[in-house]
C-alpha cells in the first residue's frame, strides 16, 4: 500500500478512536456502544498499513486521552477502553503472524483475562480486600454503569425483572465468566466485522479457511458435561467455579451455532441485508440459547459437513 494512503487510513482512524472516546463521555448509551468498537479502527489499521502502525495508533491514543488531565486517576476511569485498544493491538498482531482468526481470538482473550487478572489481585493488596469482598465491590461498580446506561437510555426498569439486589447477586455470583465471555464476544464481532470491510474494499481474505468452518475442539463437551455435574456439589466454591465455566463454555458452542447459521446463509447466498437482520435476531432471548444448542449438536449431526470424506 503507497505511504500516502497508509497514513490516510491511521489519522481516519485516530479520529473515530478520539471521537468515539470524546462521545461516549457523553452519555452512557454512545459509551456502550463505541466502546465495543474500539478494537475496530486498531484492527483495520493492523489489515492494512501493519501491526506496528496499529500499535502506534493504540499509543497515540492512550496518550492524547492521558493528556486531557494527567494522573493516575484518569488511567483508572478509562482501563476498560484501554483494554479495547490493547485486543486491537493483539489480534491485528496475531493476525500479522498468519495465525487463524478463532485462535487469535481465543489467545487474545486468554492474554487480556490473564492481565486483567494480575491488575485485580494488585488492585486487592493494595486495598488490603479479599477476593469476595473485591468482586462485591466490583459488581458494585458494573451495576452503577446499568444503572447510568438505563437511566441514559429513558428506563428505570432492571433487564430481565427482579429487583437491583437480586440483579446484583446474580452478577455477583457470575461476574468473571460474565468478563471472559464477553471479551470474546467482543473480538469475534470485531474480527467478523473487519473481515467484512476488508471485503467490501475488495481485499483477499487473509486465510483460506473462512470463520464459518470453525468448531470448537470435540473433547469440550466433557469438559461442560463435567461442569454440569460440579453444579450438584454441595461446596459453594465448586458451584461458583462451574457455572462461570460453563458460561465461558456456552459462548464458544454460540460462536459455533452462529458458524452453522453463516454456513447456511453462505450455502443459499442470502442478501447481505437479510443475513445483517438474522444475525442481530439471533442476539435476542430465547434465540440465543437455541444457537448454544444448535453449537452443540453440531457435534454429532455436522450440518456443516465438515467432517465427511473428500470424495463424499
Amino acid at each position: 500500500m503507497k505511504r500516502g494512503r497508509g497514513l490516510r487510513i491511521w489519522l481516519f482512524c485516530l479520529g473515530a478512536l478520539l471521537l468515539a472516546f470524546l462521545g461516549g463521555q457523553t452519555n452512557p448509551v454512545v459509551f456502550l456502544l463505541t466502546g465495543v468498537l474500539v478494537p475496530l479502527p486498531v484492527l483495520l489499521v493492523g489489515w492494512r498499513v501493519g501491526p506496528r502502525a496499529a500499535l502506534f495508533l493504540a499509543l497515540t491514543t492512550a496518550l492524547a486521552i492521558f493528556s486531557l488531565k494527567p494522573g493516575l486517576e484518569i488511567i483508572k476511569a478509562h482501563l476498560g477502553f484501554g483494554e479495547m485498544l490493547l485486543m486491537g493491538v493483539l489480534l491485528s498482531g496475531f493476525h500479522a503472524r498468519g495465525m487463524a482468526p478463532a485462535r487469535a481470538i481465543v489467545l487474545t482473550v486468554v492474554a487480556l483475562s490473564l492481565l486483567a487478572l494480575v491488575y485485580l489481585a494488585g488492585e486487592a493488596a493494595l486495598l488490603k480486600l479479599s477476593p469476595q469482598e473485591l468482586l462485591a465491590q466490583k459488581t458494585r461498580e458494573i451495576m452503577e454503569m446499568v444503572k447510568q446506561f438505563l437511566e441514559g437510555g429513558g428506563s428505570s426498569t432492571m433487564p430481565f425483572g427482579g429487583t437491583a439486589a437480586e440483579l446484583e447477586a446474580l452478577v455477583q455470583g457470575l461476574l468473571p465468566g460474565l468478563v471472559v465471555a464477553n471479551m470474546g464476544l467482543v473480538a469475534w464481532f470485531n474480527v467478523v466485522l473487519v473481515r467484512q470491510i476488508a471485503f467490501a474494499l475488495d481485499r483477499p481474505q487473509p486465510d483460506t479457511q473462512p470463520l464459518y468452518h470453525w468448531a470448537a475442539p470435540e473433547w469440550l463437551i466433557f469438559v461442560a458435561l463435567g461442569a454440569g455435574f460440579l453444579l450438584l456439589a454441595p461446596v459453594k466454591v465448586l458451584r461458583f467455579f462451574s457455572l462461570n465455566l460453563l458460561i465461558i463454555l456456552g459462548l464458544l458452542y454460540f460462536c459455533q451455532g452462529m458458524a452453522v447459521v453463516s454456513a447456511w446463509f453462505h450455502r443459499f447466498s442470502l442478501p447481505r441485508i437479510f443475513r445483517l437482520v438474522g444475525y442481530l435476531l439471533l442476539f435476542i432471548n430465547p434465540m440465543m440459547f437455541l444457537v448454544i444448542i444448535l453449537g452443540m449438536m453440531d457435534l454429532w449431526f455436522d450440518f456443516r459437513r465438515l467432517h465427511q470424506p473428500e470424495e463424499a
